[in-house]
């Protein structure tokens, strides 16, 4: 088996993954998350599942990982198209917009991803890694660091300070800027002349720090007003002889908050950074520049990243998405349409036989990584029915083998058809993540599977196969086989769940205690037509019930 291959945006080659770790046992991997302005739609949510994926064969080949994926909750333009944007920072203008302090704004919205990443399974949004805050750094709370790169900028003429207080990045003097989106010099100029500022050297030069006296959240780097406890004390000890005296109170610009942010949770030269393909140019051109001026020696890297990994586009319906046309959809919409104020969305998705026409969270995440993450993605309703019913036919057949009885040995066809389809799966995600080809191995089995209905040894082995698939995958629902609940744990568990509450997903203990309790209630209230749907939808999930005078009974069948 051929070792981990990856495409590098910045040699835009297909190159052998060496992690930098010397014992080749440890691998640094930073991920651009979400802007917490708004919710996550499904386009950000392939490029977080991208690095999710990546995490998971990186780990099933033995490596240990540290994955970082920021928040980013100041000083995000709305004109990313623009290395040196000039429009309303998203925050501020969702702040204004719903007339809610930002720092309220940015932690509804962080909350809300946090709900939707959990859903989706992301593996640094599970167990203690989900209360680790150096693995989800937000850029408030590392405004010293910011401070302190832009002061070595600042010292060793990478950077300058403008009338107004404001520090730009000297373009002029990194020479490879434009080596990882490919835009020649020519480019560059056009694109930044469409605004250009007459404070800036050059029109290329990109912000650091920017002055507004209007902006919402404000840091003086020259007084201990208004800083968080111990942040000014932090800010000093990293910057001990103080920010130059010409830098004005004010906030960081997008791109030195990933840069500032990798140093401090990683290292000064990571391993792989991942991120969007509208990532690459300006944000991670920008990152490649500041890091390579504030590097810690001269004999560092010019790049201090080895790997470059992005997720290409996703279009609805073949086209960007567009609220005005309907198409823009977030995670959120996909899971309780109604909820989120999109009965249209629900209707199509009933019509398509989505139960209450929401989507398992299993469904949309076998959706979002099942093409090319290298590749644009089209995504429309046909391409989650096929991802429905291809995860239930992967948990039909693991519902069956997980609790096959019986000895005996293995045959020869099932464990030729396990040890072929396994190279073939691993030389698939090997060969830069190629998920059709590793979903082809898989179905491979089920298909032989399902001809035989394995029992004994046989059904152990193509049990394995499946959860070793999985740990890619993650779409399975895993859980015990069996339990019981009483009336007096409905009862209590009823009276916690709000109105209009997401169905739960999965099969697990919990999904299913609040499932009935849901049924419980409805019985409660004589609503016997919600109560028998809940009951169906439990059926749909392989899930039996039984009814007693104390309680519920359930299992798996």
């Amino acid at each position: 088996m051929a070792g981990l291959r990856l495409k590098n945006t910045y040699s835009k080659n297909l190159e052998d993954f060496v992690p930098l770790d010397v014992a080749g046992a440890k691998v640094s991997l930073y991920s651009c998350g979400p802007t917490v302005y708004s919710y996550a739609h499904i386009g950000n949510f392939r490029s977080f599942l991208l690095s999710d994926v990546l995490r998971r064969v990186l780990e099933q080949r033995g490596y240990t990982v540290r994955h970082v994926m920021n928040i980013t909750d100041v000083g995000h333009m709305t004109e990313d198209h623009l290395a040196d944007a000039t429009g309303e920072d998203k925050l501020a203008k969702a702040a204004r917009e719903l007339g809610w302090d930002p720092y309220k704004v940015a932690a509804h919205y962080e909350s809300a991803f946090v709900e939707d990443a959990k859903l989706l399974r992301l593996k640094n949004y599970s167990g203690s890694e989900a209360t680790e805050r150096a693995l989800h750094p937000r850029a408030t709370e590392h405004i010293p660091e910011m401070l302190a790169m832009i002061q070595t900028l600042l010292q060793r003429g990478h950077a300058y300070v403008d009338d107004c207080g404001q520090v730009y990045f000297n373009v002029a003097t990194f020479a490879e800027y434009g080596h990882l989106s490919g835009k020649v010099m020519e480019d560059l100029e056009a694109g930044a002349r469409i605004c250009v500022r007459a404070e800036k050297r050059d029109p290329r030069d990109f912000a650091l720090w920017k002055v507004d006296s209007k902006h919402l959240m404000q840091w003086d780097p020259h007084s201990p007003q208004g800083w968080r406890e111990g942040e000014y004390e932090r800010l000093r000890s990293l910057a001990p002889s103080g920010i130059d005296p010409a830098v004005k109170a004010g906030f960081p610009g997008w791109h030195i908050e990933c840069s500032a942010m990798s140093r401090s949770s990683l290292a000064s030269v990571i391993d792989i950074h991942t991120g969007g393909e509208d990532n690459i140019f300006p944000h991670h051109e920008c990152e490649i520049a500041q890091s390579y001026g504030a590097r810690e020696t001269p004999e560092s890297p010019v790049n201090f990243c080895h790997y470059w990994v992005h997720a290409r586009h996703l279009l609805v319906n073949g086209a960007k998405m567009s609220k005005r046309d309907g198409t823009f959809i977030t995670v959120r919409d996909l899971f309780n349409p109604r909820a989120n104020k999109r009965p249209e969305l629900a209707a199509q998705l009933e019509a398509l036989g989505f139960a209450g026409g929401c989507v398992p969270a299993g469904i949309l995440r076998f959706a979002l990584i099942s093409t090319p993450f290298m590749q644009p993605m089209n995504f429309t309703f046909d391409v989650l029915v096929q991802a429905r019913s291809s995860v239930e036919r992967l948990q039909s057949l693991y519902d069956r083998v997980a609790t096959a009885g019986g000895g005996g040995g293995g045959s020869a066809e099932i464990g030729e058809a396990l040890a072929r389809a396994t190279t073939e799966f691993d030389d698939a995600l090997n060969d830069n993540l190629n998920m059709p080809r590793a979903l082809a191995a898989v179905f491979g089995v089920v298909s032989v599977a399902n001809q035989r209905e394995p029992s004994g040894a046989d059904a152990a082995l193509v049990c394995g196969f499946l959860e070793r698939a999985d740990e890619v995958f993650a779409v399975l629902d895993r859980g015990p086989r069996g339990g019981s609940i009483t009336v007096a744990e409905l009862e209590s568990l009823a009276a916690t769940i709000p109105e209009g509450m997401a169905v739960a997903e999965g099969k697990d203990s919990e999904a299913v205690k609040q499932i009935l309790a849901l049924r419980f209630a409805a019985r409660r209230r004589k609503d016997f037509a919600r109560a028998d749907e809940l009951r169906k939808l439990l059926s749909s999930r392989h899930i039996e019930i039984e009814d007693k005078k104390d309680g519920v009974r359930w299992r798996l069948v």
